[in-house]
Order: C-alpha cells, then sequence, then structure tokens
C-alpha cells in the first residue's frame, strides 16, 4: 500500500472550484504514482486556529474547503481509480467553539462532564488561580486554562482554544463511534487517528518529572525536558483505539466489502509504537506510524548502522502477521530535502520503497520538493509564529504542478503560502521529461513494488560500512533484488560478494540515484 499524506494540506485558498474538486483534478497523477489510498488533513467545521485541528463540528465540511457535495465526488472519482479515501480523526480535542464545550462551559449535562475539568488548587496572594499540576503543553506553557464562567481550569495538551475530551466517559467514546458511522457511510476507507498517545491522563493528577533532574542547562518550560508517563500513553488509551477497531470491524463486516483501516499518529520509540498493534488475537490498529526517522537527528540517517538497526527492530518487535510502515516526512517537520540535502530524498525513498509493508509519502516527496522560505509576516502557522522558534509552514507550502504562476496551484493572484522560488525549474512536470529526475525515479521503484518479491519476498539487512547500508528482497523462484546506497559524502569500493552471499556474477541495474554512479541498464 501507498499512501500520499495530505495532498494539499492546507494550501488555502483554492481555486474556486473548492478544495476537494482540486484534488480530483489531480487524481490522475495519484494514479500516475500507483498510490492506493490518500490520506486528507482536517476539512471539517473549524476556528482555524491550529490549521482545522480544532474542530467546530465533526460532521460538517468547512465551506473554506468545498461542500458535501464536492465530497461525494470525490469518493466517486477515487473509486473510479480503485484510490481510497482515509481522514483525519481528531478526537483528543474540539475547538473551544464547538457547542459541545459552549455546554460544558455552562454545566449543562451531559455535556458537562465531556471535557477533563479540574478546580484549582488555591488561589496566589493576587487572588490568581493556581492550575491542578505542573502538566505542560507541547504547544508551550502550562496546560491549563482557567475559565471564569465555569470557575474550573480545563486541560488543553495543544493551544488554549483546544480542549481535551474527557475520553474515560462512554458517552464521549459513543459521540465519535456516531461521527465515525456518519463518515464511514459517506464512503471513507479508514482513519488517521491525531494525537492518540494524549487521549488518557492519569486520573491522580500527579506531577510530572525532569528527564535529567540534576541538570540546570534545560529549560524546564519546554514540554521536550520531561517525561510524560502521566500524560502519554496511558492503559486507557489502547482501550479507547481498541473499541474503534472493533467498530470498524463489525462495520466492515456488515458492508462485506473490505476492511476499514486505522493509521495511528505516535511519534514514539518503536517499543512504545507497537503496542498500538496489539496483538494477533486483540489487534488494535492497522498502522501505528513508524516516526523516528521523521524526528531523528541529521546525522543518524548518514549512519548504516542506524538504518540497519531501525529495520531490524521494526521487523522482529511486531506481532504475528502485522504489516510494518515507512514514513520520512510530514506536515509537522522539515522535508527531508531541507533537513539533508536535495540529491539524499531519492535515496531515503529507494530505501523506504524497496522494503515491504505500507509506505506513507508526503506531496511532493516524489519530486523531492525543499522547504519554502517564509518570512516571519507570511507565516499562518499559529502555534509555532514567534520569530525565534520553528515554523510548520516552510514544509506546506504548496505543491510545484508546473512553471506557470504559483507553480499551477492556483489561479489566484496570491496563495495562502509563498510558493517556493524555486518552482520555475523544479516542479512535476519539468521533471517528467527527465528520466534522471527523482519523480522518474520515484515512478520506477513504484512499479518495483508491485513486483511479487516486493510484495511477498523476504528482507536481508547489511552494513557494509559506516556509510554504505544494504537490503535484498527475495522470494523462491522469482528474481532477487539488491538496494546499495551510499549513506555518505564520498565514493566507496565495496565487495558486494564477500557480504551478501549467493549474488550472481553480473547484476543490472534497475533504479539509481540522480548521482549514483551506475545508471539504468
Amino acid at each position: 500500500m501507498l499512501i500520499c499524506d495530505g495532498l494539499f494540506t492546507k494550501q488555502i485558498p483554492p481555486n474556486s472550484d473548492g478544495y476537494f474538486i482540486r484534488i480530483i483534478s489531480k487524481l490522475d497523477h495519484l494514479s500516475d504514482m500507483h498510490v492506493d489510498c490518500i490520506w486528507i488533513t482536517p476539512f471539517f467545521s473549524s476556528s482555524q486556529d491550529d490549521m482545522g485541528y480544532d474542530i467546530t463540528e465533526y460532521t460538517t465540511i468547512d465551506s473554506l474547503f468545498g461542500t458535501m457535495e464536492d465530497f461525494s465526488e470525490l469518493i466517486r472519482e477515487t473509486k473510479k481509480r480503485g484510490i481510497k479515501v482515509i481522514i483525519d480523526f481528531v478526537m483528543n480535542h474540539s475547538s473551544d467553539e464547538h457547542l459541545w464545550f459552549k455546554k460544558s462551559v455552562e454545566g449543562i449535562e451531559p455535556f458537562d462532564k465531556y471535557y477533563v475539568w479540574q478546580n484549582a488548587t488555591g488561589f496566589t496572594t493576587e487572588g490568581l488561580p493556581i492550575p491542578p499540576n505542573n502538566w505542560l503543553s507541547p504547544f508551550d506553557g502550562i496546560a491549563w486554562k482557567w475559565n471564569d464562567r465555569r470557575n474550573q481550569f480545563y486541560l488543553h495538551q495543544f493551544g488554549e482554544k483546544q480542549p481535551d475530551f474527557d475520553l474515560r466517559n462512554e458517552k464521549v467514546r459513543n459521540e465519535f463511534k456516531d461521527i465515525l458511522k456518519i463518515w464511514l457511510d459517506r464512503g471513507v476507507s479508514g482513519i488517521r487517528i491525531d494525537a492518540c498517545k494524549h487521549f488518557v491522563e492519569d486520573d491522580q493528577l500527579r506531577d510530572e518529572h525532569l528527564k535529567y533532574p540534576n541538570s540546570n542547562n534545560q529549560n524546564k518550560n519546554d514540554w521536550n525536558n520531561w517525561n510524560h508517563n502521566y500524560t502519554n500513553s496511558l492503559p486507557e488509551t489502547f482501550t479507547v483505539v481498541r473499541e474503534l477497531r472493533e467498530y470498524m470491524d463489525n462495520y466492515s463486516k456488515e458492508k462485506g466489502d473490505y476492511e476499514r483501516v486505522i493509521l495511528i499518529e505516535i511519534i514514539s520509540p518503536i517499543k512504545e509504537t507497537v503496542l498500538f498493534y496489539g496483538t494477533e488475537d486483540n489487534p488494535i490498529a492497522q498502522v501505528p506510524f513508524f516516526s523516528e526517522y521523521v524526528s531523528t537527528e541529521k546525522n543518524e540517517l548518514y549512519s548504516a548502522e542506524f538504518l540497519h538497526e531501525s529495520v531490524i527492530a521494526r521487523m522482529t518487535s511486531m506481532p504475528k502477521n502485522a504489516v510494518p510502515n515507512w514514513l520520512m516526512e510530514s506536515h509537522d517537520v522539515r522535508r527531508i530535502a531541507s533537513r539533508y540535502v536535495k540529491e539524499f530524498t531519492s535515496i531515503l525513498n529507494i530505501f523506504t520503497m524497496m522494503l515491504p509493508g505500507i509506505v506513507c509519502i508526503y506531496y511532493g516527496q516524489e519530486i523531492c520538493m525543499m522547504d519554502g522560505p517564509i518570512r516571519a509576516d507570511q507565516r499562518q502557522d499559529h502555534q509555532m509564529a514567534a520569530e525565534t522558534r520553528f515554523s510548520r509552514d516552510s514544509g506546506r507550502t504548496p505543491m510545484q504542478w508546473d512553471d506557470t504562476i504559483n507553480a499551477g496551484f492556483t489561479t489566484r493572484s496570491k496563495p495562502w503560502l509563498p510558493v517556493n522560488p524555486n518552482y520555475s525549474y523544479s516542479n512535476l512536470e519539468s521533471q517528467k521529461k527527465d528520466n534522471n529526475s527523482c519523480y522518474n525515479i520515484f515512478k520506477e521503484l513504484t512499479e518495483l513494488r508491485k513486483t511479487v518479491t516486493c510484495v511477498h519476498g523476504d528482507l536481508q539487512s547489511y552494513v557494509l560500512s559506516p556509510t554504505v547500508y544494504a537490503v535484498t528482497r527475495s522470494l523462491k523462484g522469482a528474481a532477487t533484488y539488491v538496494v546499495v546506497l551510499n549513506l555518505g559524502t564520498e565514493p566507496e569500493l565495496i565487495n558486494l560478494d564477500a557480504e551478501i552471499p549467493n549474488l550472481p556474477q553480473f547484476l543490472n541495474v534497475l533504479v539509481a540515484s540522480e548521482i549514483a554512479g551506475y545508471k539504468k541498464g
């Protein structure tokens, strides 16, 4: 399965036709890449404080993106091409403008218990309420917000306008099952659950602890410097997701057609990520995203040993019959071509595309798109917009379709985010004409992934030098593929016969990166 992540993310405003119509107009490109399904980031009614992840109504479409009729047409057109649609499912929090939250503030039953509310632990000498504990938000600052109307704090593990649901509350979980059914009935084939590990918090409200308590060189207001044993991946979190899996499995059985899928966003070590698979007898999610390549330190991906150990760890840690997945980019981090160098994108594309399982790509990864330069006054990412902080906007610039105005993304005079200035020579149409382009290399890989060896074959992993990594994919009675990647900056002489057993005397080059010493054929 090849999943295209986000496709257009929030490059707003689209053409007058609407967001979904614009996606429909580009579906042939996805077919050309042999994409099996697309995951679209939130398009529900929203206050747009956090790019649509602050939802005001879960069953309606924000007018910014189009209409329900447009969405229905998208489902019809993707179905014609054998492409399925996965939508974002944001159930950790809503917008503070959601009707449920407004009723919760007023204490109206049953909504009074839909969100996480807590009393102040006391008041300062100035009369200010003291939060229940020291929990922080990754979006900066304390994770509690005082509400004068209710005279309590509400929890927001993300922005202040994103109050957390109390997912221990069965009524809340049932609300989300009802919402899920509405979208399944409309033709979606799965959900990507946002912020999953934040679902449930410690009911004793215990303070969290610094990772390095004896260090004086750490910022105590930085969420990353704390252990999150009381706010992340608590046992009840798995129960919430398991209920959704059971609901979706029963829905699929009733329909009698195919299995609906759950994708999990979880930026955690492998040992924690694999828990979201569940077990063979008690499954949870089909695809908990392995995200260490997205969040890894820069130099780690230059290490053959790191790639080898991470691949082996993934393949050996999953429960029986689980499927691995591979992810290099997302809408929350810098693109590969900017984290490293542009040419490294194709090398890492070759790496992931030749591994077994599911590959998720972020729009533009197929043409080695780079981050766009974004001035402080051009930023749209409200949660990370301070000049001194990383802005996620740089990795969300418009898809570079061609060399026309705004890279063919919109006919309007000004897109929501500026187009990367390199679009005049780095775009899909120009790369289609270049046999050695990132895009054509990517297409060759998608063709290769359809072979019986890549679908069903074994995997062997090799460290050939500190910066040369190799894998083989083999299947009895079918072709064997050897992948050799130089992750370094200099040519290396490698004796494959000495490292990889049973190789033939001659190997035929099927795919090569733009800067490889060998060419196709």
